[in-house]
């Protein structure tokens, strides 16, 4: 028989595994909320995408935070933010302080030794250069979680369609062979407000990136709250019944729209 044909009986053990085991993943999220529904679990594709200014970049520094809390070795390519702006952003959040002193930032640097990586480049990178950078880091360093920020920096055009489709089909083979996760910030194209969360539907480029992706979060900034909370601030007036239905709102929402494995769930959290 040719090597990629077994038996049904072969996966019996795998099987039981799947619906008695202890659940295999590989870090957890900084949100209980989103942990009771999901966990990034190895040889994953998970895509992050939001509006402009909607805090995308932050919500991927708390992940990678956490992750490398939890022992999970990190490797961060942002192209669009050099590595010193980044690791500024980053240690503010790992030390809860707009400006932290410099034996904080020493704190910090001490949690980022050995499980955080910087890919040292800003601007468009080659996408075949990247995923060559991620693999030797994988095999060279145990790096087990990848971010992208964001594909729209990756050398390929908004509308070469083909080749979004071959990126995220390479990285889907990297992910697979390598047992990695990959996150990958994307943008949601700009509708007529921002009022409203963004959708499967409105993730910016080719339909395979949520085609071939394995989870789509959707990061949701409640700008029309934050609106109405400056306009109140300036008048002094209190909210009627409509404007505080506005203001009991979340300031933003996590927004699960596709999950492939695990149960399946689909929903938000505040």
């Amino acid at each position: 028989d040719p090597e990629e044909l077994y038996s049904a009986r072969e996966f019996y053990q795998d099987t039981v595994n799947a619906f008695y085991g202890k659940e295999q993943y590989l870090f957890t999220s900084p949100w209980a909320k989103l942990n009771y529904n999901f966990k990034f679990r190895n040889s994953e594709l998970t895509i992050l995408s939001g509006y402009n200014g909607s805090g995308k970049t932050e919500i991927v520094g708390h992940m990678v935070l956490e992750a490398i809390r939890q022992g999970v070795k990190t490797c961060v390519a942002s192209l669009e933010i050099k590595p010193g702006i980044l690791l500024k952003r980053l240690t503010r959040q790992a030390t809860c302080c707009k400006t932290p002193p410099i034996i904080e930032i020493d704190s910090a640097f001490n949690l980022y030794d050995d499980r955080l990586w910087i890919f040292g480049l800003t601007g468009t990178a080659k996408a075949e250069r990247l995923l060559e950078i991620f693999e030797y880091a994988s095999r060279r360093y145990g790096v087990k979680l990848f971010v992208i920020d964001s594909l729209m920096k990756c050398g390929i055009g908004e509308d070469d369609y083909n080749g979004q489709k071959a990126f995220i089909d390479a990285i889907c083979d990297f992910k697979n062979k390598t047992g990695v996760h990959v996150i990958l910030v994307t943008h949601s194209r700009k509708g007529v407000s921002e009022d409203m969360p963004s959708g499967k539907m409105d993730v910016k480029g080719s339909g395979s990136v949520t085609d071939l992706t394995d989870n789509l979060l959707i990061i949701w900034r409640n700008k029309k709250r934050e609106r109405l909370m400056a306009e109140l601030a300036d008048s002094m007036i209190p909210a009627d019944a409509d404007q505080q239905k506005i203001l009991d709102e979340a300031s933003s929402y996590l927004i699960m729209e596709k999950q492939r494995n695990g149960e399946g769930w689909e929903g938000k959290i505040p």
